[in-house]
């Protein structure tokens, strides 16, 4: 049938030994388990032996039980006993048989918050603490601890989750999970300067997102070796980001938004490192940045493959925002039905030394 949960469920019974337990009426202002529970149902019991008054003298049991026909519970799969968490043989006597909540569930219930919630990283951390102290002693070691924490054991009910980054580099890559509650998730570096929280991997992307979740990112530099982007984000995902310094990422990309992800730019940020490219947008996803006069700054003249790509009817939406430093390279690129929209701001808007192309339905405007 149905594994169901009733309160103040609990009848007496007198049945010995390991076999299936008959119930024997509802103790005082309890129910029985037949005014509640149909034949095959399933549910977490509880038994004690007692003395005559109820009070428990004892052998104990508990685990998910059957109720298997009228009046009987069966003894399906022990979870817990005073016989070394195995089937107890009970004696003659009085017990006491009650539907409980047990450990089990209780380990799988979240704490819905009641106000936004911090959780602390830093390099001499460890991901055995909780998290929630700025100190040594207190805060996880890695950004993934933290929000396997959030996205595992929290309803975030309408309230920021801030992760919050001390100064250091982290070598571990962050991978975006579900999460429960209509609140957010912001992972913070150091707002101040950026640069003193970096996140460098080797052959893996920095940040990825395919939960179907919205993150933040700020305040960080987010560099790769031998390979990985610094941003990922696909299959119907959203990370917004700002205060970011996108350093090298060899043979790689910058901002990868594919499979419906979009990738939105909310305020200013650095490009200081090369990459093959540093907006690709495909797969029907968008690379947003727009804002109001805001200004991306670009150091160090880094080099690119093409600096915006675009196909696959993806879209890179750009406005209002300018460009100050230079890069080398192909200004853009789009194919397959893909769309940049500059809002008339010319083909050489994005920075570059080679112009920009277009074909197969591809559009610049």
């Amino acid at each position: 049938m149905a594994f169901k949960l009733f309160d103040r469920v609990q009848e007496t019974a007198t049945t010995t030994g390991t076999g299936d337990i008959t119930l024997a009426g509802a103790v005082t202002g309890f129910s029985t388990f037949a005014s509640r529970y149909s034949t095959g149902d399933t549910l977490y019991y509880g038994i004690n032996e007692c003395a005559s008054g109820g009070t428990p003298t004892g052998a104990w049991e508990v685990g998910l039980g059957t109720y298997s026909a009228a009046n009987t519970l069966a003894r399906t799969t022990v979870l817990a006993s005073s016989n070394s968490d195995a089937l107890v043989s009970f004696a003659a006597g009085d017990k006491r048989v009650f539907v409980t909540m047990t450990a089990l569930q209780g380990a799988s219930i979240r704490e819905r918050l009641t106000a936004n919630r911090t959780y602390y990283v830093r390099t001499d951390g460890s991901d055995s603490n909780n998290g929630l102290a700025n100190t040594s002693g207190g805060a996880f070691l890695t950004i993934q601890k933290a929000v396997d924490v959030v996205c595992g054991t929290l309803d975030t009910a309408i309230y920021t989750v801030t992760i919050q980054v001390a100064d250091g580099t982290y070598t571990t890559a962050i991978q975006a999970k579900s999460y429960v509650g209509g609140g957010a998730i912001e992972i913070v570096g150091n707002a101040g300067t950026p640069t003193n929280v970096v996140i460098n991997t080797t052959s893996s992307t920095c940040f990825t997102n395919t939960c179907g979740a919205a993150y933040t990112l700020k305040y960080m530099k987010l560099t790769t070796t031998t390979s990985g982007n610094c941003i990922y984000c696909g299959k119907n995902s959203a990370t917004n980001f700002y205060g970011l310094d996108f350093g090298s990422a060899p043979g790689s990309t910058h901002i990868y938004a594919e499979q419906q992800g979009i990738v939105q730019a909310m305020a200013t940020y650095t490009i200081s490192g090369a990459a093959n490219y540093h907006y690709v947008a495909g797969s029907q996803a968008e690379v947003r940045v727009t804002g109001s006069s805001w200004t991306v700054t670009i150091s160090g003249s880094p080099a690119f493959n093409t600096f915006a790509f675009c196909g696959a009817h993806g879209f890179i939406h750009h406005s209002s925002v300018t460009f100050s430093g230079t890069v080398t390279g192909k200004r853009y690129d789009v194919i397959e039905n893909g769309v940049i929209k500059t809002y008339g701001s010319g083909g050489n808007y994005f920075p570059g030394n080679t112009s920009g192309t277009y074909a197969t339905g591809g559009q610049y405007t």
